[in-house]
């Protein structure tokens, strides 16, 4: 069977497109596709490298961080903590020109965790100045102190004696020994997980 020229040449282009369609379906496109996944790939791999260096980077803060804290007053014994927080609300209030009119300590208990929390609501009256050293004192503390929440409030609108609640949150070492507190010198000497 001959082909005449017409014949030969839809033959030819056929094969081509065919051949092209092939290439296409077997060859460029799955090349495309290893090409996007290895990018993508890549791009979780870069960010998995750069959350690890930031960790890395914060480690030795939070490991200074939690020595200071260590050092600071992070008690074993929860009415060991509570009396340093009594203790030095007392000092600070005297210091800063406030008065106290009460403190209310309440202890809370997780199951799940080494670290316990003391929660102190304290009412205490003073000055605007007063008030506010008195916040930098508690938030600036050696102590593993922190105020949760507050509210500020004043009977007369120029400031001078202003009204505060607080709510503190103050943490201690909780070992399981016998339900209490116990000796947690392997405990002060771990580091806390990233």
């Amino acid at each position: 069977m001959v082909l005449s020229k017409r014949e030969r040449m839809i033959a030819v282009v056929t094969l081509l497109v065919m051949l092209v369609f092939i290439l296409d379906r077997y060859v460029a496109t799955p090349f495309m596709d290893a090409q996007e996944n290895i990018r993508i790939e890549k791009q979780g791999l870069i960010n998995e490298m750069q959350h690890a260096a930031k960790v890395f980077r914060q480690r030795s803060r939070v490991k200074a961080e939690w020595q200071e804290m260590l050092k600071g007053g992070l008690e074993s014994d929860s009415s060991v903590m509570e009396s340093r927080v009594l203790n030095v609300l007392g000092d600070w209030s005297r210091e800063c020109g406030i008065s106290i009119s009460s403190i209310k300590p309440d202890r809370s208990r997780n199951e799940s965790n080494s670290l316990m929390e003391i929660i102190f609501n304290v009412a205490c009256r003073g000055s605007m100045d007063s008030v506010g050293r008195f916040m930098w004192q508690i938030e600036n503390s050696k102590l593993p102190l922190r105020i949760t929440e507050f509210q500020l409030g004043s009977r007369e609108e120029d400031g001078r004696d202003m009204a505060l609640q607080l709510k503190l949150s103050a943490v201690y070492l909780f070992h399981e020994v016998t339900g209490e507190t116990a000796n947690v010198g392997k405990v002060l000497k771990e580091e806390p997980d990233l």
